[in-house]
């Protein structure tokens, strides 16, 4: 994978999130069992420099967490390719306040259609309203052999699409 291949990829396997949005009927407040992850999502996620925690770049995605803990997402970060956004996956509720884990794997193929590597990324979710999220994360690149090529940080944001 060429360089801006590798970014395009890492980027796009970054965890989700955008930024908070409200309605005056929602509650500032979650109810313990009133309100989940389960639904769609707008998201904002930004690749983060791991040891400087700097901001990368930035792009906009969707992310889907379906009954019964599937999960589906697509994202395309700048430069990449937009046949190659979608993800795959599986989300859980964790211990404490409306906190929630998201793993997903995506592929990578050449302009040739000759399958280039895989993602893997893993996210830390909470949730901050009913409507809105936060999550933190990595995600691992690795080549069409399986070697680990990459590490990326990321951090995201969430607002629930109604």
């Amino acid at each position: 994978m060429n360089l801006k291949k590798h970014i395009a990829v890492i980027v796009l396997a970054l965890t989700a999130t955008s930024s908070p949005v409200w309605s005056q009927d929602r509650q500032a407040v979650l109810s313990p069992t009133a309100h989940t992850l389960q639904g769609t999502w707008l998201v904002t996620r930004t690749a983060v420099d791991c040891i400087t925690g700097q901001d990368i770049l930035s792009f906009p995605a969707i992310m889907t967490f379906n009954q019964g803990g599937t999960y589906t997402g697509y994202g395309v970060p700048p430069g990449g390719d937009p046949g190659q956004g979608t993800e795959y996956g599986v989300w859980q509720r964790e211990p404490g306040s409306h906190n929630y884990s998201n793993r997903a794997v995506f592929y990578s193929y050449t302009a040739e259609g000759d399958f280039d590597g895989r993602g893997e990324a893993t996210e830390a979710i909470q949730l901050t309203t009913a409507d809105s999220f936060t999550g933190t994360g990595t995600v691992q690149i690795f080549d069409a052999d399986g070697n680990l090529i990459a590490t990326i940080c990321a951090t995201s944001t969430g607002t629930r699409f109604e």
